[in-house]
């Protein structure tokens, strides 16, 4: 089964999630494959989960000081922060297939294709199931999931050398004796392309797929720029909790 790869790379927050959405509309009325993608954000971005409330989960004050923007995203799960030292993927498909249906099976197969790319640079973390990676017993990998019609959309994030002072200031709940950064742990961090590479690898053994690189369509494109106009650059949308 083949599958693609679109790299963002660092890239407008709000233009990522639209992008994510986008895709998963395209795969929805089956005018694209099966993708992944790897993107980061920056300008550094509060990522809010679809049900979650602004006011119990961000200081406001502090992400306007600091530039950090706020985004709500069509997934569940809690309020996250992100910056370009977080690599985030996403992994959209039909949900319909049969070696893709359980979503458990599919978490544990994205964590440890996580556990096993780290692996390759003498990292060694612990899968904990759902959807977890720990490192020296502290959060570097998360995920969540929603599925829409036939297409799931999973996506998550694995931290690399994200400011963990300026996410405690800006999240309510602090979260520094729980998440980490790989470089926290261990001292040093790979390079984004390797983990990138290896991440691709491993999603191809472990789903047997082929991925290939390419860009987005231009029905994506379009749906992309009719997002953030209707969504993703409103506050009506970003602030509706």
């Amino acid at each position: 089964m083949g599958w693609r790869l679109i790299d963002t790379d660092i890239a407008d927050p709000f233009y990522v999630t639209a992008a994510d959405e986008a895709i998963s509309q395209a795969r929805k009325e089956n005018k694209v494959e099966n993708t992944l993608h790897f993107y980061r954000r920056n300008p550094a971005a509060v990522s809010v989960g679809r049900s979650r409330k602004i006011h119990d989960d961000i200081n406001l004050d502090e992400c306007s000081k600091n530039n950090v923007k706020i985004v709500r995203r069509i997934t569940g799960g809690g309020t996250i922060y992100t910056d370009k030292q977080c690599l985030i993927y996403s992994l959209v498909f039909d949900g319909e297939s049969e070696e893709l249906k359980l979503s458990q099976e599919i978490f544990e197969n994205v964590c440890k294709s996580i556990a096993n790319t780290l692996e390759k640079f003498n990292i060694n973390t612990v899968y904990k199931p759902p959807n977890d990676i720990l490192l020296n017993g502290k959060k570097i990998s998360g995920s969540a999931q929603i599925k829409k019609d036939n297409v799931v959309l999973i996506h998550g994030t694995l931290l690399i050398d994200t400011n963990l002072e300026l996410m405690n200031t800006v999240l309510k709940k602090p979260k520094n004796t729980k998440v980490s950064t790989v470089r926290r742990e261990i001292g040093y961090a790979p390079f984004m392309k390797d983990i990138k590479e290896g991440l691709k690898k491993e999603f191809e053994m472990y789903f047997d797929i082929n991925i290939e690189k390419t860009t987005f369509s231009a029905y994506e494109n379009n749906l992309i720029d009719k997002l953030l106009k209707e969504r993703y650059l409103n506050d009506a949308w970003n602030f509706m909790r």
